[in-house]
């Protein structure tokens, strides 16, 4: 039963990569209960049956769970360190505008008065 619980957390780390959870949730109930009902003939106990199907699901669950964490771990942790906010930004919920970004910086400082008076100037006379 060892290289069946291996199995299945591999199994669980598979389809972590590519299936919804609401898919691998319906696949995991189609897996436990199809081992209950295979488990149900060789003569065991009820209580031993759901044991090892509630450890099936949970080893299951804890494959698709595994690279979730280690995609979590390398890029939000290892990767994040590398790009710091610069320290003229600032931080904070009242310090973010979804407008504002490191562009505004680069704009130039030439006020739009100058510039309103030679658009004026390149209109086409009718």
């Amino acid at each position: 039963m060892a290289w069946g619980l291996v199995l299945s957390f591999a199994v669980g780390a598979l389809c972590a990569l590519r299936v919804p959870i609401l898919h691998f949730t319906i696949i995991v109930l189609a897996i436990v209960v199809g081992y209950a009902v295979m488990n149900i003939g060789t003569g065991s106990s009820a209580i031993e049956i759901i044991s090892w199907a509630a450890l099936l699901a949970v080893i299951l669950e804890a494959g698709y769970i595994f690279p979730h964490l280690l995609f979590y771990v390398v890029y939000v942790k290892l990767l994040g360190r590398e790009r710091r906010r610069s320290p003229d930004l600032g931080s904070g919920f009242f310090n973010y505008s979804p407008f504002s970004g490191h562009q505004d910086k680069m704009l130039p400082s030439a006020p739009e008065g100058a510039n309103a008076e030679t658009k004026a100037g390149q209109r086409i006379q009718d």
